[in-house]
């Protein structure tokens, strides 16, 4: 990796301490693609924190800052520490964890991830005065941070930590409500959230901070969610400073007893992120795959495409066979040859369902094409009893300019034995119209 090798082991097996250069570039090229942000981005001053970017792999883009500990050997793990910023955007507490001596006594990894000007970490649920409430969740990119920290970095899963302050509170309540299972303790500073979350979290070690009269977040956002932890028997620690106002990260983040609070919350292996239980829940087949069964068979499909909004369709009839394959992850779909408006037609499609994205993914080929175009379904449940509609976005290539374009399509399920699909262009003036209209019936066996 850039010249860069792996220190060899000594003639008595003991493993040496690898370079900072090398793990950071280490981290950067599994996560992602490095790249510097911006002066205004930058949420912290230490040189120890280098500047990153991170793709996750449902195309969400995180700027953040990292540093490694100090002498990272490679026969180790570390704790993680994840710092959210507020709407300030600086990250106090990463500050602190780069002095020498903190270094020193908690060897870790910490991160200090960037929202962007016009996201947040967490909405705060029942506050519906928050001028944000419309604004992009950004929790979403740092949890795939983390879980890809966690495959390629020496990352002890058991001691995962996350704080922040003011909007970075909120986002620590956020965060672990929405995925209770990453972390071993969460520092909450004049923060708040929705208390009809607290269930989740409630046996992660939490300890709460505000000021009692904070005019920014008033200190009542704490005080409920401590008391809702409490009635819910949560592990959960509050401190209030009297007469403090919003700014109590100093104060805070330089008390030593906090620190040594943290790093000693360990999360038990069962509870803590198992990689291989992670594979094993993205390789096996779940509820969407049974859906998939449901179109196995052979169907006649009643097509009508508009090649233009003011010309009359093209009408066509065929048969496409659907069956499944590798275990019954994947949809095979085969078009039978036939002949389309004078031209000989066949087709290839697969379909499934991606447990990681919690989407359905699906790509085609045709004779009428050398490319290969891709979908991303999203399913949308239209009320009791009533079976689903799939949004597809589709990528293909446009023969005209040889680049992208993207069409929706909409797949409804009317029937066991019937369903229909129709897709949709856009036209140079930016309005939208009707392509194709597909309509299957299943077939009868003989």
């Amino acid at each position: 990796m850039n010249g860069v090798s792996i220190p060899e082991l000594d003639k008595d097996r003991e493993m040496k301490p690898v370079s900072s250069f090398f793990i950071v570039m280490m981290c950067l090229c599994l996560l992602g693609s490095p790249l510097l942000i911006s002066a205004q981005d930058v949420p912290v001053s230490s040189p120890y924190f280098k500047q990153a970017y991170y793709t996750n792999p449902d195309g969400g883009a995180l700027s953040y800052q990292i540093m490694i500990p100090e002498n990272l050997r490679i026969d180790q793990k570390y704790p993680l520490v994840v710092v959210l910023h507020g709407r300030g955007g600086k990250s106090v507490a990463a500050d602190v964890l780069a002095k020498d001596e903190m270094r020193t006594q908690f060897p870790c990894f910490v991160i200090a991830p960037v929202s962007g000007r016009q996201a947040v970490w967490a909405k705060p649920g029942s506050w519906e005065e928050e001028r944000w409430l419309d604004r992009q969740e950004r929790n979403p990119d740092v949890i795939a941070l983390i879980e890809g920290m966690i495959q390629s970095s020496p990352i002890d899963p058991t001691r995962i930590y996350v704080t922040g302050q003011s909007m970075g509170g909120i986002g620590t309540f956020g965060i672990i409500a929405k995925r209770p299972d990453l972390f071993a303790a969460a520092v909450p500073l004049c923060g708040g959230g929705d208390p009809a979350s607290v269930a989740a979290f409630k046996d992660v070690p939490t300890w709460v901070f505000h000021g009692e009269n904070d005019r920014v977040i008033p200190a009542e956002r704490s005080r409920v969610m401590v008391e809702a932890l409490k009635a819910v028997d949560g592990n959960v620690k509050y401190t209030e400073y009297p007469g403090a106002g919003h700014n109590i990260l100093r104060q805070t983040y330089g008390d030593m007893e906090l620190w040594e609070w943290i790093f000693e919350q360990s999360k038990t292996k069962t509870d803590a992120v198992d990689p291989m239980q992670k594979w094993m829940e993205f390789m096996t087949p779940g509820q969407e795959h049974e859906f998939l069964k449901q179109r196995v068979g052979r169907w006649k499909m009643q097509n009508r495409q508009w090649m233009a909004p003011d010309q009359e369709p093209v009408e066509t009839t065929m048969v496409t066979e659907y069956e499944l394959t590798m275990g019954g992850r994947y949809l095979l779909q085969r078009v039978l040859p036939m002949d389309y408006n004078g031209m000989p037609f066949e087709a290839r499609g697969f379909i499934g369902f991606d447990n990681g994205k919690k989407s359905y993914v699906s790509s085609w080929i045709d004779s009428f094409g050398t490319g290969i175009a891709t979908g991303i379904g999203k399913t949308t449940e239209r009320g009791i009893n009533m079976p689903p509609v799939i949004e597809w976005t589709w990528t293909l290539t446009d023969p005209m300019t040889g680049l992208d374009s993207k069409m929706r399509a909409v797949e409804t399920i009317l029937s066991e034995d019937q369903f229909r699909f129709d897709m949709f262009s856009v036209l140079p003036d930016g309005t939208e119209m009707k392509s194709m209209e597909q309509v299957g019936t299943r077939m009868k066996q003989e």
